[in-house]
């Protein structure tokens, strides 16, 4: 229902939207539910040699492979008025300056016991710094598709660098924090290139960017992000939503659930 409502309310404003998926996300994002994409590449597979708690890197893949200005979105945002003319010129763009920086001591703690290195121009930045300063990666993109080709292939260097390191107790979504949005912030402080954030007046509270009201507000724009994801009633809004501005792909969800729990 989530990545339904994403596509559909991109889809309405924007018009192109563009898939980038694996052989099983074809099968039931548009074999299945019928999404109405405009574009869809099935390259996705061949990342299947990776573990899975690696599940940030197809989006890795996704940036490396656009050669024209874009913007990539999760699966749980969605939005019902364009962005503005700033964020879409940008060079580099980003959902927010993420200020919870103790989730990120915590995965740098955590990677080090682990054994795995951290980069040298993560640490020099930390050093020069002071703080950890990362961008949410809710939407993130930009006209500068050459950063993303070189960022992808430093976060890939580092993943492959550490893989005989990726052990069972090893938190993936710490470790994308930092292959992803940490190391992205580095790169493009260290290239001197501005991230323009959707975001810019401080670090949203989770109750801010989940409230599905945003609809009608100045700010159309909701993330359920983080742990909102496991709250009832997030989730049961989500599904009105889609019910109510989709109902005929709302149906095709339920009748795909219907089908797969038969």
């Amino acid at each position: 229902m989530s990545w339904a409502l994403s596509c559909l309310t991109f889809k309405k404003v924007y018009g192109a939207i563009e898939l980038v998926t694996d052989k099983k996300g074809k099968a039931i994002l548009i074999d299945a539910l019928q999404l109405p994409y405009t574009e869809v590449k099935v390259v996705l597979d061949q990342l299947n040699h990776y573990p899975k708690k690696l599940w940030a890197i197809g989006k890795l893949y996704t940036y490396s492979i656009q050669n024209d200005p874009f913007i990539h979105v999760d699966g749980d945002v969605y939005i019902w008025e364009r962005f503005d003319a700033h964020l879409e010129k940008a060079q580099l763009v980003g959902q927010h300056v993420d200020g919870e920086e103790g989730h990120y001591d915590f995965a740098l703690g955590h990677l080090k016991n682990n054994g795995i290195g951290i980069p040298g121009e993560i640490t020099a930045d930390l050093s020069l710094q002071g703080r950890i300063r990362a961008t949410n990666a809710g939407i993130i993109g930009g006209r500068n598709t050459a950063f993303f080709k070189e960022y992808a292939d430093s976060a890939f260097s580092f993943i492959d660098s550490n893989r005989s390191k990726i052990t069972p107790s090893l938190v993936g979504s710490s470790y994308a924090l930092i292959y992803e949005q940490l190391l992205f912030s580095v790169m493009a402080r260290a290239k001197g290139i501005e991230v323009a954030h959707y975001i810019d007046e401080g670090t949203p509270q989770l109750q801010q960017l989940t409230d599905f009201m945003r609809k009608y507000g100045t700010r159309k724009y909701v993330h359920l992000f983080g742990s909102a994801k496991t709250r009832f009633d997030r989730c049961r809004e989500l599904e009105l939503q889609l019910r109510t501005e989709y109902p005929e792909y709302y149906e095709n969800v339920i009748r795909f659930i219907n089908n797969t729990n038969a």
